[in-house]
């Protein structure tokens, strides 16, 4: 940045116009990445509700095949 010329050439008039260091559009628009960071904002102040809590996990079944002993069990 110290190398960048104080003044660079209007692209729309030919005049010389002063260079100037500005906010860069950060946070705005409607892009996927702005959705997500809004609706994380929401959910740390007032996360969702729920009716219930969640349900038992639901128990392998059991076989009776002698032969599925042997196997790794994961």
């Amino acid at each position: 940045m110290a190398t960048a010329p104080a003044d660079t050439p209007c692209p729309s008039c030919s005049g010389q116009a002063r260079r100037r260091i500005g906010a860069p559009a950060l946070g705005v628009g409607n892009s996927t990445g702005m959705r997500v960071q809004d609706a994380t904002r929401a959910t740390a102040d007032s996360p969702d509700v729920v009716r219930s809590p969640p349900g038992s996990r639901r128990r392998a079944p059991l076989t009776a095949n002698p032969l599925h002993r042997k196997l790794p069990r994961p």
